[in-house]
């Protein structure tokens, strides 16, 4: 096989993978636009962002594109399903990164850090402020895929009542009960916190409107470390601007990078962060595991890891 890699890994990582497989030709591109041998390649391992329509038809003999990433929604679909190539990506591995920005919101939120650290600035001593406990918390989580089980684990760990949301209502690891996402109306009325993993498609799309947000309880907090397109934007900001819910800690947002003239930034019922929910130290390694257990299971010929649907989209 020729294999193209657009993205960095290491010199070991590299060596490792030529031992493991000696008889197979591994390229390291990191623009590929420029790459002449494109149309030998039979697999590209990518970030994603890299492939667009004129590569796919260049890539004449091109079979497999493996997505070192969770999201695929920016790969040109049309001309990916019309040749048939396999799509695959590093789904699972943000779950640990990912349910522990939630603990950390969580803990932010209940043990009143950011009160504090204003405090600190101003030299007060605020010995009697409130704090209280997440044990006995309802979370609801929207997506109970790989990620939102482990944020169950995580909650549970702490006493949390946890509810999880996914397409049919099975059961999932980590989580008291689990509901199908058509009975979202039904089971947010007492949530304490509500948090979606949801990924970007065309059914998630503004999946969250004004008559959700309406339905939360007063003093609920809503975190979204999924895609920014399941709030629209003017939704968004009308329950920023009329503090619909107590508070929101948003990692994504429907237009990124954020522009500097959103009112976001400065919102006193907003926490945020800038998609980093996902970053690791661990990244590269747990997708070349993935990679490598994948590359053996195509030689062969048995089902990758994380094969992708695009017309679910995930």
């Amino acid at each position: 096989m020729k294999i193209l890699f657009t993205l960095k890994i290491s010199k070991e990582w590299q060596m490792k993978q030529q031992e493991a497989y000696p008889n197979d030709l591994f390229f390291y591109e990191k623009e590929i636009t420029n790459f002449k041998q494109l149309n030998e390649m039979d697999c590209i391992v990518t970030f994603g962002g890299d492939i667009t329509p004129d590569i796919i038809n260049r890539a004449t003999q091109l079979k497999w594109i493996m997505v070192f990433s969770a999201g695929v929604d920016g790969l040109p679909r049309k001309e990916i399903m019309g040749r048939n190539i396999l799509i695959s990506n590093v789904r699972g591995i943000h779950a640990i990164p990912m349910a522990e920005f939630i603990m950390s919101y969580l803990l932010h939120d209940v043990k009143q850090l950011q009160h504090f650290y204003e405090a600190q600035k101003n030299k007060e001593w605020e010995f009697s402020h409130p704090v209280v406990e997440l044990g006995n918390k309802k979370i609801i989580v929207a997506g109970a895929g790989a990620i939102g089980s482990q944020i169950g684990k995580f909650a549970k760990v702490f006493g949390m009542q946890t509810i999880g949301l996914n397409t049919t209502g099975h059961p999932v690891e980590g989580f008291d009960q689990t509901f199908a996402m058509n009975d979202l109306a039904e089971i947010i009325t007492d949530a304490d916190y509500f948090v979606s993993v949801l990924p970007k498609t065309k059914a998630t799309t503004g999946i969250y409107d004004m008559n959700f947000f309406q339905s939360l309880p007063k003093n609920a907090v809503f975190i979204n470390i999924g895609r920014g397109n399941a709030v629209e934007k003017a939704v968004l900001e009308r329950v920023i601007a009329e503090k619909t819910i107590r508070h929101l800690y948003l990692d994504v947002y429907p237009d990124e990078p954020l522009a500097t003239e959103s009112p976001i930034w400065e919102a006193t019922n907003v926490t945020m962060t800038p998609h980093v929910s996902g970053h690791t130290d661990q990244y590269i390694r747990r997708s070349m595991e993935i990679w490598l257990d994948s590359l053996a299971k195509f030689k062969n010929e048995q089902p990758v890891q994380n094969e992708i649907n695009l017309n679910r989209g995930y």
